[in-house]
């Protein structure tokens, strides 16, 4: 039963291989029938198990068994022959003795060949297709790693970047200070102008959330440049924040403002933070 969820994959896999109690197919089935997406995962399904069928190892027959099913045939055809019908003398055919259960001796022999070779070939397919989805499920889980990997190698470049602006002699840090009714609180700001980065903090309150606020590096000549919009963090902890400012443009100080939500190419809000180059 789904109980008005999808099919679980193992519960697919199973149903496109036919190895379900007929009751819980014929729920599936239902299901499949009225979900859309579970009806292209188990047509998936089915399209895997029937590839999957030729990927099994063939087991090769003994070289007796393409003889002892000629001579079932033709001992079949004598059979029909002898009880046509109006029987003649010269037609009647001396039938095969049967064993004592009352199967011939190749019969025997091709129902042993049946029985050891169906069960063996089910195996295969059955150990081939959870071999499959273990393969998919270990991609799934290396793509994730990739992408993890990708994350620390991104963090690990922002780092040594943030370090060599912070150490670079040439990078000016600027105390700034709140004023009006955000007096109390402070930031920082870290500019490099030959390599165009500003870094900052600040410890600001909390605004409602069609408000942000914005950081601005004022230069010498020319409009205020936006170095981005942030949020203050929670419960007042400091964040880095960096920002790309034009190569070589000479800063005359750094401004914070409250905007609406999203930021404005030019300052319109309340100066909350102020600090001179």
């Amino acid at each position: 039963m789904t109980n008005g969820e999808h099919i679980r994959e193992e519960d697919l896999l199973l149903l496109a291989l036919g190895a379900l109690p007929d009751d819980e197919a014929t729920n599936l089935l239902a299901h499949a029938k009225s979900c859309a997406e579970c009806a292209a995962k188990l047509a998936e399904e089915r399209g895997h198990a029937a590839t999957l069928a030729f990927a099994a190892k063939q087991e090769i027959p003994a070289a007796t068994v393409k003889v002892e099913l000629l001579a079932r045939i033709h001992a079949e055809r004598e059979k029909e022959e002898h009880y046509k019908w109006p029987l003649k003398k010269d037609e009647v055919r001396q039938i095969p003795s049967p064993k004592k259960d009352g199967t011939s001796m190749n019969e025997g022999k091709l129902n042993w060949l049946q029985w050891v070779l169906i069960p063996v070939a089910a195996v295969f397919l059955i150990a081939t297709a959870l071999m499959w989805k273990s393969n998919r499920e270990l991609k799934a889980e290396l793509a994730k790693a990739n992408h993890d990997l990708i994350d620390i190698q991104n963090q690990r470049q922002r780092t040594e970047m943030i370090v060599d602006v912070l150490s670079a002699p040439d990078t000016v840090s600027v105390r700034m200070a709140g004023s009006g009714e955000s007096a109390k609180s402070i930031g920082s700001a870290n500019y490099n102008a030959r390599r165009g980065v500003l870094l900052y903090t600040a410890v600001l309150p909390p605004l409602p959330q069609d408000k942000v606020y914005q950081m601005w590096l004022v230069p010498t000549t020319g409009s205020p440049i936006s170095a981005g919009v942030f949020s203050p963090g929670p419960h007042g902890n400091r964040e880095l924040w960096t920002a790309t400012i034009p190569l070589n443009t000479q800063a005359k100080a750094f401004a914070v403002t409250i905007e609406p939500a999203g930021g404005v190419p030019q300052p319109t809000g309340p100066k909350v933070l102020l600090g001179a180059s």
